[in-house]
């Protein structure tokens, strides 16, 4: 019975495909109309399909992107189009390590004391323990294998990866906001300090009448 429950829930090629076309067509028409439209907010374009490979397996810092991206727009915009882009992202990785799983090369790994030890905590809390990785710095990479080795559905994987990542991208791009204020106050103190100085030689040169 199990069994036949994991195989409706099995995602075909075909039906992975044509998920992520649902996905990629609104994001890409939605990316022309900002650069034609709103083109002071080509930037943060540029940081959702940035966000799309920083989330997923590739080694991209994503972080300071989104600090970056907090200096220039309100952290809860940039909190949102980050956790969208989790969406793509996520559901790729999800696809691609069940597919390696079902390799005959893979099956050591996936029958080890330490894979089934893995799945069995995972299995506990599933949802929170994705959640939990989403949002602190842990690294979340274990949660990437675990979670399709353990057949957790895809859609619950992908929303529980959004609950986690949009607080912490609001976090980092409210340090950025901070930042920006910081740095933005810091120059404006050091120009008043030039100009008084300034001010202070010219004073000191001019004649005494």
């Amino acid at each position: 019975m199990d069994n036949e429950v994991q195989e409706r829930r099995r995602v075909t090629p075909r039906q992975a495909v044509l998920y992520l076309a649902i996905l990629a067509v609104p994001a890409a028409l939605s990316t022309i109309l900002v650069w034609r439209f709103l083109p002071d907010w080509w930037p943060l374009s540029v940081y959702f399909w940035y966000s799309i490979p920083g989330n997923s397996f590739m080694l991209l810092p994503h972080e300071p992107a989104v600090v970056a991206a907090g200096t220039l727009y309100h952290p809860g915009l940039v909190a949102i189009v980050g956790g969208l882009a989790t969406i793509p992202a996520s559901a790729f990785d999800y696809q691609l390590f069940r597919r390696a799983f079902q390799l005959d090369f893979m099956a050591q790994f996936k029958e080890s004391r330490i894979s089934v030890s893995a799945q069995r905590m995972f299995n506990v809390q599933p949802w929170w323990t994705t959640v939990f990785f989403a949002f602190s710095p842990i690294p979340f990479y274990p949660i990437r294998v675990i979670a399709p080795l353990a057949g957790y559905p895809p859609t619950r994987y992908v929303a529980a990866v959004f609950v986690g990542r949009v607080p912490r991208y609001y976090l980092l791009a409210l340090l950025g906001e901070q930042a920006s204020r910081w740095l933005s106050l810091k120059l404006l103190w050091d120009l008043m300090a030039w100009l008084g100085e300034l001010a202070t030689r010219w004073l000191s040169w001019s004649p005494i009448t």
